[in-house]
């Protein structure tokens, strides 16, 4: 029993940071349309990226993501693919102000919020707020946290780094994205 709740956490937590580098290494600004027929995500806080991303989490035992990702929304109502370097689906994530869904696996679960279906997966807690922000190039803080988007807005290779090591254990999420 033990073993199998292990694999299947494995498997979570696989999934949550492939999306997470597919995100942060191959975003893209796309503008996504709004209710009112705005395009200017910038406006409405709504975008589209997609990249590679890696997660490593320093738990016993240390745990580590990675893969391509596809993140659309903003952290109230969004979307997140996570694949495999070769192009497979590990897991889709959606999120509401009522829920987060996480499928995976051919098996859906629901959780009561975006926060807690992350915490779930990958063990440990990620600001998804700050980190619709660091995407859009703004340095938001969050606790324990230091971020480094020095080369976000590099034309050669967007890159978004972002570590935590307060509380432990320390997590670092590297983000490549999509020219």
């Amino acid at each position: 029993m033990t073993r199998t709740r292990g694999l299947s956490r494995f498997w979570r937590i696989s999934c949550i940071l492939s999306a997470t580098y597919l995100i942060a290494s191959c975003a893209q600004f796309t503008p996504a349309r709004s209710e009112s027929g705005n395009t200017n995500a910038a406006e409405d806080g709504v975008f589209s990226r997609q990249g590679r991303l890696s997660l490593r989490v320093d738990s016993e035992p240390p745990q580590s993501l990675s893969g391509a990702f596809v993140i659309s929304g903003n952290a109230q109502t969004g979307d997140l693919t996570l694949s495999t370097p070769l192009g497979g689906t590990l897991a889709q994530l959606s999120w509401t102000p009522q829920q987060a869904v996480l499928k995976a696996n051919n098996d859906t679960s629901y959780y009561p919020s975006a926060d807690a279906l992350v915490e779930q997966v990958t063990g440990t807690v990620l600001p998804l707020a700050a980190l619709f922000d660091w995407l859009a190039g703004r340095d938001t803080p969050a606790p324990g946290w230091q971020t480094d988007l020095s080369l976000l807005n590099n034309p050669d290779s967007q890159r978004l780094i972002a570590k935590r090591t307060d509380p432990l254990p320390a997590v670092e999420l590297r983000i490549v994205l999509d020219k």
